[in-house]
């Protein structure tokens, strides 16, 4: 009665267990021998060693989901699991490729072997939890993954698969140790230059549909006694006509209240000043053309303001 009550408690052990995984002292203080949890690992047992001290009550060759478990288990509290791995719980379809990573605050345990990668760090990102398991955000597991991928094109293929805005993974290689960074950089850089270009394109079909003349790009401007103003995309000196169009930067629009101040600042020196959103460049081009010929006429019929302009 007693052997088949025991193998009864056996049989449902799996399921105490995230994943079917357990660590052998989790097992030991159940009330299991280190000889008998050895004995069900052994050849033809039930269950078996995924690393050291860490066991998978199963005898079907254990899935992703079992080698993630596996690898909390080995990095112990706190782990949160990064890179390419984190990528995959959120839904971004990235193949496995090396080790699992993790991240541990900087006064734990580190580990780096074939399997697991436990790193420490001083930037612990706040855990979201995916399938059940800690996970760091997408930004970060974005640059967790092209740190440890030697592969420029892998790391523009992690980077620009559109599974995480530009934007967000640029604020994290921002706060990031250069330190393996230096691929991501460049493919981001690259970016960079070619949206530039693409949206020079863009705003100077814009002006020629206008009938404007060719505006000086990327301006510095300054009061007569050099207080600064604001930095603008175009300006037609000429007249002193200002104009923003964030076609420029789409990873890094300016927000609507900081454009705002910058007009009122500008309109107060006597700039004539507009602001126009990439969607509305896109979708009511004609209606920006109209405004873009309003404001130089507009421009055109005051005195050229007081104010400075730098080429940056």
């Amino acid at each position: 009665m007693t052997t088949n009550r025991a193998a009864l408690d056996l049989d449902r052990l799996p399921a105490l267990f995230p994943h079917g995984v357990a660590r052998s002292t989790e097992l030991v203080g159940l009330g299991l021998s280190g000889g008998r949890i050895a004995a069900r690992c052994g050849p033809g047992g039930p269950w078996q060693h995924l690393d050291h001290g860490v066991i998978f009550l199963g005898d079907d060759p254990p899935g992703r989901l079992q080698r993630l478990q596996a690898a909390l288990r080995l990095a112990g509290p706190g782990a949160v699991i990064t890179g390419r791995e984190a990528l995959w719980l959120h839904g971004v379809d990235v193949p496995p490729s090396g080790a699992i990573h993790l991240v541990v605050p900087a006064n734990s345990r580190g580990r780096a072997d074939g399997s697991v990668l436990v790193e420490r760090t001083a930037r612990m990102p706040e855990a979201l939890w995916r399938k059940g398991f800690p996970t760091a955000p997408t930004a970060r597991a974005v640059v967790d993954a092209c740190k440890r991928t030697a592969s420029e094109k892998e790391v523009r293929a992690l980077a620009l698969a559109g599974s995480v805005a530009l934007s967000a993974i640029r604020s994290e290689v921002a706060e990031a140790a250069p330190r393996g960074t230096i691929v991501l950089r460049r493919v981001l850089a690259e970016v960079d230059r070619g949206v530039r270009s693409a949206g020079t394109r863009i705003v100077t079909e814009l002006i020629r549909r206008a009938g404007l003349p060719t505006p000086k790009w990327t301006v510095r401007l300054t009061t007569s006694d050099d207080a600064h103003l604001g930095i603008v995309d175009a300006w037609w000196d000429e007249v002193g006509l200002a104009w923003d169009a964030d076609v420029h930067r789409p990873w890094a629009p300016r927000d609507r209240a900081s454009a705002s101040t910058r007009v009122a600042r500008l309109t107060a020196r006597g700039v004539v000043a507009l602001h126009t959103e990439p969607a509305r460049i896109r979708d009511d081009t004609a209606t920006v053309i109209a405004e873009l010929r309003g404001a130089y006429r507009a421009a055109a019929d005051r005195p050229r303001p007081e104010v400075v302009a730098h080429l940056d």
